[in-house]
């Protein structure tokens, strides 16, 4: 077990949006020390450590075998998770792995076996946005879930960078992962449309999930806003107990900003920087990691095995929009495999 009073030292693999704001996170917590990253752009790794401090390692064998350092948070583009995780692992270093866990189930489940023997979490963080956190500790007194809807839709442009993997995987994954937290069983059985209008990959797609206690879930959404600096995002969920309904707006159309450029609708719950410190869901998520590593437990929200439920749904869903049928949780579900 680790003292409790020692700093914490972390890394980021991966220098892109997402990575930066891994690392001015980590940067911003007062129990942990920013060692540094690696990226394949290396003058952009230099850029943001002179911003926010720490080195940047020559190579990821590097990284994984620097001696001082605790944790690692995995930011690189969904399809290169896995191989970061698995040297990580390798080198026995606790790991954050972003979301989607990854791109394929063989891999999905390697990981699963490589996390065993670490301290690791998948980067499902919305289990930590406050709203969705209250809803997830209140269950045990509100009943069992009777009906979750989620809609997302994002900008046009997103597509640009994030349509290099399918939606289900680029926008999807956190829904599909919360879902399967409030109904607290794996999926019984799911079907799923696309949504086509532009070249490439599928704009968008509508999933509708059953759950063997007769639970159900939609989700729909995709690249459909058009492209402006006001609404970059426009979420909501809706989540049924036997008790009672919750409401949930992401962004909070609550908090705006009107200038010359029009109405911009605020998020608080998501890199949200006040004084040089971060806030909201990535920050709470890494703090629980870093508290099961003060205590040496091991995590048990967003777990690996958490994030491997999630690519199992979404590659039946990816299925069963090939097929136009539904597919059912205990039939093979990889694509290809």
């Amino acid at each position: 077990m680790m003292g409790t009073q020692r700093v914490i030292r972390a890394a980021v693999v991966g220098g892109g949006a997402f990575g930066e704001c891994h690392v001015r996170t980590l940067a911003s917590m007062p129990d942990v020390e920013l060692a540094g990253l690696y990226t394949l752009e290396p003058a952009r790794g230099a850029e943001l450590c002179q911003r926010y401090g720490g080195i940047v390692y020559a190579s990821l064998e590097a990284l994984a075998s620097a001696p001082d350092l605790d944790l690692v948070c995995v930011v690189t583009p969904e399809d290169a998770h896995f191989e970061s995780f698995r040297v990580l692992a390798e080198h026995g270093k606790a790991v954050y792995v972003e979301k989607p866990l990854a791109t394929s189930l063989t891999e999905a489940r390697a990981m699963v076996e490589l996390s065993r023997s670490i301290t690791a979490m998948s980067g499902h963080c919305l289990r930590f946005e406050s709203r969705i956190a209250h809803v997830l500790t209140q269950q045990d007194r509100l009943g069992p879930v009777r009906h979750m809807s989620f809609r997302n839709k994002r900008t046009r442009r997103e597509k640009e960078v994030y349509g290099r993997v399918h939606p289900a995987y680029g926008i999807f994954c956190h829904d599909i992962e919360l879902a399967n937290a409030f109904a607290r069983q794996r999926f019984h059985r799911v079907c799923a449309l696309e949504t086509r209008f532009s070249e490439g990959q599928a704009d968008g797609m509508n999933i509708l999930i059953e759950y063997p206690d007769g639970a159900t879930c939609s989700i729909e959404g995709g690249w459909y806003l058009p492209t402006q600096e006001g609404l970059a995002e426009n979420d909501r969920c809706s989540l049924d107990f036997a008790s009672g309904t919750f409401e949930i707006h992401l962004p909070s159309m609550g908090f705006t900003f009107l200038d010359a450029n029009g109405c911009r609708f605020l998020n608080q719950q998501y890199e949200h920087n006040v004084y040089g410190m971060e806030f909201g869901a990535l920050r709470a998520a890494l703090e629980y990691l870093v508290r099961c590593l003060r205590t040496g437990t091991r995590p048990a929200i967003s777990t690996i095995e958490d994030g491997y439920e999630a690519i199992r749904l979404v590659e039946a869903a990816l299925a069963s929009a090939q097929t136009g049928q539904w597919v059912n949780s205990e039939e093979p579900q990889q694509r290809g495999e």
